[in-house]
């Protein structure tokens, strides 16, 4: 059973809870390129980390290591990255109830773009894996 969750405050504390516990390479992804004194840019990455990966997507028993989150940020800083979705993401980090510098909305960016890469790579990997073992019982 789910506890009732009755304040905005509680379910933003869950929600990291949540992540902190699936996503250990992503959280200190998000503490090592976003942490800050004001905790502005930290707290935008972690909203936007959680709508990628948070409980409800079809993400959730997907396992991100250090290597996918690592491979994904040498991707994204390379410029292996497509605009639509770095602008996507940009809009986003614009409609959080947050003020950032535009350097903290770069690597807020960055590090989200990331984690998309993350995401699709290991998804394409386990999809490989999965035709692999379809044709080896054929």
């Amino acid at each position: 059973m789910v506890p009732m969750i009755s304040s905005v405050r509680q379910l933003a504390e869950h929600d990291v809870s949540w992540l902190a516990i699936r996503y250990p390479a992503v959280m200190r992804l998000l503490d090592r390129e976003l942490a800050a004194p004001d905790g502005d840019a930290l707290a935008a990455g972690l909203e936007l980390a959680y709508r990628v990966l948070g409980a409800g997507t079809p993400l959730t028993g997907l396992r991100l290591d250090h290597n996918a989150v690592n491979t994904g940020m040498v991707a994204v800083r390379s410029g292996r990255c497509d605009r639509a979705m770095v602008r996507s993401i940009r809009e986003q980090i614009d409609q959080l109830r947050v003020v950032l510098t535009p350097r903290e909305e770069d690597a807020v960016a960055t590090v989200v773009a990331a984690i998309i890469w993350a995401v699709l790579d290991a998804s394409a990997r386990a999809l490989d894996e999965t035709l692999s073992a379809d044709t080896l019982l054929s």
